[in-house]
């Protein structure tokens, strides 16, 4: 089975994490806890960890990568710290702080902190010293391979068809792998003699648009036109002049 990342929904893929986060925290509950990091609270919080990562996403939006990307992480700061265990007493900072970190290294777009300490319900200041906190745990190390993404989102799936209450919701969105023959619609034969499947050429609408991003090696394009210095200047001094200018240089226009 393989997940496919662009395009597997959002709030399903939160619905997985927090299913595998449970079972991880539920566990780790029975053992001691024998190291008091930054991200501990007091007591449990009231909210749990479904309902916590779906209010994050409803208002400060973010992508499959952020989820993928902070399973990782969580991986490398065990491997890191040997005492550093994910407990119902540091699982909502984490996941807060972490979606933070994967957010900013991963998306062009992201939020103030601000606003993720008001949908975490953090204050500013704590929120951000969780995050330097969390950079130091990671050892500064955030890049992800894409390799890497992709088992950790095989492994999910494949956790969360394990899970009776998951089953039913993914199925339709699993990608056969190789070594599985996929079932397709039955194959109609073209005039031209094109063998096509009705489903696929029919219904199925593009991702992104088909218009090239950049014009092809052997585009022809016009050469950029000549710049004339003289004009440019004399543009410039009939709007104002340069030398009335109180920054203006001696001699930038008069060379």
């Amino acid at each position: 089975m393989k997940l496919n990342i662009a395009t597997f929904p959002v709030p399903l893929m939160a619905n997985i994490v927090a299913n595998l986060l449970e079972s991880i925290v539920t566990a780790n509950d029975l053992l001691p806890c024998t190291d008091i990091t930054h991200f501990h609270s007091r007591a449990v919080p009231n909210i749990n960890i479904r309902a916590y990562l779906l209010r994050i996403l409803k208002f400060t939006p973010f992508t499959n990568e952020v989820f993928l990307s902070l399973l990782v992480y969580f991986d490398r700061i065990s491997r890191i710290e040997k005492n550093f265990t994910v407990s119902s007493l540091n699982i909502h900072r984490l996941l807060i702080t972490s979606i933070v970190v994967a957010s900013k290294f991963t998306s062009d777009v992201f939020y103030p902190n601000a606003r993720y300490a008001k949908v975490g319900g953090l204050p500013l200041c704590e929120l951000n010293q969780l995050e330097l906190e969390f950079l130091f745990l990671c050892n500064f190390e955030l890049l992800v391979r894409l390799e890497d993404m992709q088992d950790y989102g095989n492994q999910l799936l494949a956790h969360a068809m394990t899970q009776p209450e998951l089953q039913e919701e993914i199925h339709h969105y699993i990608i056969p792998s190789p070594t599985q023959s996929p079932i397709l619609p039955p194959l109609v034969t073209r005039p031209d003699s094109a063998l096509v499947t009705p489903a696929i050429s029919s219904t199925v609408k593009p991702l992104v648009a088909t218009y090239p991003l950049t014009p092809p090696t052997d585009a022809t394009t016009e050469a950029p036109c000549p710049v004339d210095r003289s004009s440019l200047v004399a543009r410039h001094q009939k709007h104002r002049s340069a030398r009335s200018h109180p920054y203006a240089k001696p001699g930038v226009f008069t060379r």
